[in-house]
């Protein structure tokens, strides 16, 4: 070798390339299984939980698989452009999903004679206190909000919010309270300033959940508002905190016997919620009202069987006209968008957000504003 000669000899060189080729062949290996898991997980959204339990958990990490090839497409435009096709197309496959879970759409205002509505879990009132005048700021909140149908779900009253404070309050601003003639507690409540023609219970099996439905008059028309709370995974600040540890550090000692507790109760809500979701489905095709809003908390991501069922019959207030993931549930740790407003093809939707301003619940409010099509 000459003196000042560095270069590499044509052995090594060839090595080199040999390993190149391999990481490459790796990494494009594990860039397809990525981008058909993407898929998959769409898919899975389609079998019933209550015979594929498993499908159900599959689809929470929809956005863990759309954010690595998100990953995929920053690794190959730095380092292997050609190969950067890879991820776009398996994300194009699952383009559907992904506007699902975060669509893009063009800011509209609502037009003149929009109705209003909020659907808020309002956590039976736990993290409502009185103000220095004496008020519950939630109440205020609702009464001063100018919607013309509030549908609220985990509606415990206690303490010193009572069913008589809280309706007179609604009252006062022009709201009819919607409520059941029977003694079973119901944790679904309505507020709307719309004609009320009858309310009833959607049948179906849960122990603290349910759902209910109002017939209300909206001009000449039958509008039928199905309020939900489908079953929720009953999870304690145990196994939250159980969740964040096994995040933050799997491979702690104990992480397997935490893991299986967690997915046991988590199979156990999506096994019942699935036939929640048919029965509620089934009630409405039954209604023989052709005008549907169905809102309230399913416990389940834009990606899931609930949204999945619903959306063959109706359609998506937030994929309208909604923009971003916009969480709807403020726990650290759970990042999802769980409230859902779903309407029939007569309505369009208009400025769907979450209000992040309103701190009373462990859920924040589901706003959209609904206007008649011309059909």
């Amino acid at each position: 070798m000459k003196n000042g000669n560095c270069s590499m000899p044509a052995k090594d060189k060839g090595k080199m390339k040999t390993l190149k080729r391999i990481l490459v062949q790796l990494t494009v290996g594990a860039n397809i299984m990525a981008a058909f898991m993407l898929l998959l997980c769409g898919l899975s959204s389609m079998l019933n939980p209550a015979d594929y339990p498993h499908a159900a958990l599959f689809c929470l990490g929809f956005p863990i698989l759309w954010g690595i090839n998100l990953f995929f497409v920053l690794l190959w435009a730095v380092f292997y452009i050609r190969n950067i096709w890879i991820p776009f197309a398996g994300m194009l496959f699952s383009v559907s999903y992904i506007y699902d879970y975060c669509p893009l759409n063009w800011p509209e205002v609502h037009p003149e004679g929009s109705l209003k509505m909020i659907t808020y879990n309002a956590a039976s009132f736990m993290k409502v206190t009185k103000d220095s005048l004496g008020h519950y700021p939630l109440f205020d909140y609702l009464a001063a909000s100018d919607a013309d149908i509030i549908c609220l779900q985990e509606v415990i009253f206690g303490g010193g919010i009572t069913r008589k404070y809280a309706d007179e309050l609604m009252a006062s601003s022009g709201y009819h309270t919607v409520h059941l003639d029977d003694d079973v507690p119901e944790r679904q409540y309505f507020y709307t300033r719309l004609p009320v023609l009858s309310v009833e219970r959607v049948a179906y099996q849960s122990s603290s959940n349910g759902s209910v439905a109002a017939k209300l008059l909206y001009g000449q028309d039958t509008l039928l508002l199905v309020n939900n709370h489908f079953e929720s995974y009953k999870l304690t600040p145990e196994d939250k905190q159980n969740y964040k540890e096994i995040i933050k550090s799997p491979e702690q000692e104990d992480v397997e016997s935490k893991s299986k507790e967690l997915v046991r109760k988590m199979e156990k809500a999506s096994r019942q919620r699935g036939p929640q979701v048919d029965s509620v489905l089934r009630y409405i095709d039954h209604s023989g009202v052709r005008s549907v809003i169905a809102c309230g908390d399913f416990n389940e991501p834009p990606v899931s069987y609930a949204c999945h069922r619903l959306s063959s019959r109706l359609s998506s207030a937030f994929r309208q006209s909604g923009n971003g993931i916009g969480m709807s549930y403020n726990q650290s740790g759970f990042y999802f968008r769980i409230d859902h407003v779903f309407v029939s093809d007569d309505w369009q939707s208009y400025e769907t957000h979450v209000d992040k301003t309103a701190s009373w619940s462990d859920h924040y409010p589901l706003i959209t504003y609904l206007k008649k099509r011309k059909i």
